[in-house]
């Protein structure tokens, strides 16, 4: 299309040109050599811009053919019997109009600078040979209209190139614009998937805990029912206090959901929640701790809480384990955790919701796990404290 709107103008422009020709030559009565002279110098100007209307604007020949334009004029305006023929100058306007606006800016004026001080050179001879106020009122006048011409050709190409490069800035920014608001969606999406997932495992860990150990003591509460009634009694008042011990895990959750400020776990809740799990399954758990626990070590604490909770609870539900051991080393940057039973293990490693749970709260501190089912089921893993990117709400 750029092609064809340049065929266009240089067309216009040959037909408005050629008529001033015919004027120009009627004007000064050229004829035979000289008027085969000028007819040839301005073929070959007309030549020079059909050319360009097909060579690539980069392309050095497309800056040159500029100055061969005027170099063509001048010699036509030297072929002139006149000293000055004004048809043969307007012809350095439209040199001037389409340097400023087919060039890139710089070269362009550039360009329609020397074609203004090229078409002055007649009008410096004219003052030579015949000085008088009224030569160099015209002198004045000429250069006037030229340089008025260039500087308003200018003016609108800079606009244009203004307009282009706020039209593609805008164009950009609508595109930025558009990809921040699917990043933000994306962002906000993420979000609401990583908090429902965490809530899922805190419902999932808490509940299936506490059911576990209810389970249990109103199992072994209908086996002594015959046989001891204030054993059956003691089980089934702990068996209420674990039920409301559930129903405050539930309300811890919706505590959660409800922005409530993350509270600090120590070793004092996982040394609660062991001996509690013990008393209430009637489970054999042996607690072994190697360092000491920090403020720092509260978001790996919840963590290891909530691991715990799973660990036992899936010992006592899948392995029928009897007895587990706990093994928690405390470290400057990291905590090491161990927990195996004497349970029937496993050797196909199903990896249900409990296990996914227990991996992501690992990897959220950079850490590794590893499982295995022979001779029952242990889980062992590290999470490292050092870079720790507010873990806090990690549960």
């Amino acid at each position: 299309m750029e092609k064809r709107q340049k065929l266009f103008l240089y067309l216009l422009k040959t037909t408005v040109l050629t008529i001033l020709f015919f004027a120009a030559v009627y004007f000064e009565n050229a004829q035979q050599q000289r008027l085969f002279v000028l007819a040839a110098l301005f073929i070959l100007y007309l030549l020079t811009g059909f050319a360009r209307c097909f060579i690539n604007r980069e392309s050095s020949f497309h800056h040159l053919s500029f100055i061969l334009d005027i170099a063509f004029v001048y010699i036509l305006e030297q072929n002139s019997r006149l000293l000055i023929n004004y048809t043969f100058h307007t012809f350095y306007i439209s040199i001037i109009l389409e340097a400023v606006l087919l060039l890139e800016f710089k070269r362009g004026m550039i360009i329609g600078a020397a074609a203004v001080l090229i078409s002055m050179i007649k009008y410096g001879y004219l003052i030579y040979y015949r000085f008088s106020l009224s030569n160099i009122s015209q002198m004045a006048f000429f250069m006037m209209v030229n340089v008025l011409v260039l500087l308003s050709a200018g003016f609108a190409k800079h606009n244009r190139e203004e307009k282009r490069k706020k039209d593609i800035l805008y164009t950009e920014l609508l595109d930025a614009h558009k990809r921040l608001k699917r990043y933000i969606y994306e962002v906000n999406r993420l979000t609401v998937v990583e908090e429902r997932n965490r809530i899922a495992r805190d419902i999932h860990d808490t509940l299936g805990h506490n059911m576990t150990a209810l389970i249990m003591q109103l199992q072994m509460a209908e086996h002594f029912l015959n046989e001891n009634a204030s054993k059956v009694e003691k089980m089934i008042v702990d068996a209420k206090a674990t039920a409301r011990d559930s129903l405050s895990g539930i309300r811890e959750v919706v505590e959660t959901l409800r922005g409530s400020d993350t509270v600090l776990f120590s070793l004092k809740d996982i040394k609660n929640l062991v001996r509690e799990f013990s008393q209430k399954t009637g489970t054999g758990i042996k607690l072994d701790i190697n360092g000491e626990d920090t403020i720092k070590c509260s978001a790996a604490n919840m963590v290891l809480y909530r691991i715990l909770q799973e660990a036992m609870t899936n010992s006592i539900r899948h392995g029928k384990a009897s007895c587990i051991q706990i093994k928690l080393d405390y470290a400057v940057s990291s905590v090491e955790f161990y927990v195996i039973d004497n349970g029937v293990g496993a050797e196909d490693i199903k990896e249900g919701f409990g296990i996914k749970g227990i991996k992501e709260r690992v990897a959220a501190f950079g850490g590794e796990v590893e499982f295995g089912g022979n001779n029952g089921f242990y889980i062992k893993g590290i999470l490292y404290l050092e870079g720790e990117n507010d873990k806090s709400t990690v549960g």
